[in-house]
């Protein structure tokens, strides 16, 4: 590991999310691509590789200051073995939904994975690491924008987005039709796209 990277790792390790940035920058092509050759055949197109990163980075943020780097490659290790999980998850979810599941599954992480995957919505941006060293503001920002929308639109935002029911059974639980839940949620995203702003501030560092 050369002299600059173990100093990159010593801040990441530290707190500095600017550091496990670049860090995870300089490894995502290579590792996008394992991850994309290990989709196998019977899920091709329905499990993403940059969705999968995008997790594995997520939990990158959060395990940090407990890495300890034994070895040169240590850090690529590291997050090779994190997105190798998440890749495995997001396998057995899409399985599980094929064989007639109805609600997908939101990470462990909470609010914070969710909030990041509704700005996504909101907004579309790039899936570079960057995006998720702000994602505890994001999750600050979406809670208060969610309280300025009318109540049904929360109930759905809340049911759909953050914890994770399929619109069918979103419907279901508010007495809705599908048709209805769909319509509700484009207005939602609307109206917190307008009360955030660019959401794509949260996940870039401001840019």
């Amino acid at each position: 590991m050369s002299d600059h990277r173990e100093q990159l790792v010593d801040r990441a390790v530290a707190g500095d999310s600017s550091a496990l940035t670049v860090l995870l920058t300089n490894s995502h092509a290579a590792l996008r691509r394992r991850m994309a050759a290990r989709i196998p055949a019977d899920v091709l197109g329905e499990v993403d590789a940059d969705d999968v990163l995008q997790d594995a980075y997520t939990r990158a943020f959060r395990a940090i200051e407990r890495f300890e780097p034994r070895g040169p490659d240590a850090f690529d290790r590291w997050i090779a073995t994190i997105a190798t999980r998440q890749l495995r998850s997001a396998i057995k979810r899409r399985r599980a939904l094929k064989r007639g599941g109805g609600r997908r599954e939101v990470g462990a992480g909470g609010l914070e994975e969710s909030v990041a995957c509704l700005l996504d919505l909101i907004e579309s941006s790039d899936r570079s690491p960057s995006r998720v060293a702000a994602a505890g503001e994001g999750a600050r920002a979406v809670q208060t924008a969610l309280r300025e929308l009318p109540q049904d639109y929360q109930a759905v935002v809340r049911l759909v987005y953050l914890d994770g029911a399929s619109v069918a059974d979103a419907a279901a639980r508010l007495g809705r039709t599908d048709r209805a839940v769909h319509n509700m949620c484009y207005k939602a995203k609307l109206k917190l796209r307008d009360l955030l702003g660019r959401p794509s501030r949260y996940l870039n560092g401001g840019g």
